[in-house]
């Protein structure tokens, strides 16, 4: 596989991704706020798990291999949240195994999956228009 493709299936997926990305903060904004609120250090926690997802996602786009390759992107996902969930349960007192982390991720993951992508005629450009007239040129047809 050549770079060009690998860097065209990376940029393809980053949009299909961000797309439905965009809208699931937009309606997560709300409860965010509130979580902010009540369980500080969570929403950094829960953004840094969709970023590592987000990446993951990638990554098997990127190598062709976007299905049947769930556990491999929950173990990469969980690897590199384990240090951030970690400090975040020493800050705040709570005792976590590595099945906490991994029910966290899980969850977080569904939380993505749980809001339908945005519908893609959303995402279409506009029709380009009618091209301008050419001064002097005849609007006659011909006919045989």
């Amino acid at each position: 596989m050549s770079v060009k493709s690998i860097l065209s299936d990376i940029g393809h997926g980053l949009k299909v991704f961000f797309e439905g990305a965009v809208h699931v903060a937009q309606v997560a904004e709300p409860i965010v706020d509130l979580a902010t609120a009540a369980l500080p250090g969570v929403p950094a926690l829960y953004n840094a798990t969709v970023n590592f997802a987000a990446q993951a996602e990638v990554y098997a786009l990127a190598v062709g291999v976007q299905t049947g390759s769930g556990q491999q992107k929950l173990a990469l996902v969980v690897g590199q949240i384990t240090p951030i969930f970690l400090q975040y349960a020493k800050d705040n007192g709570i005792n976590v195994n590595g099945d906490t982390i991994t029910n966290w991720v899980n969850a977080v993951v569904a939380t993505l999956n749980s809001i339908p992508p945005a519908n893609p005629a959303t995402f279409l450009p506009a029709p380009n228009p009618a091209p301008p007239a050419v001064a002097g040129a005849s609007t006659a047809t011909q006919s045989s």
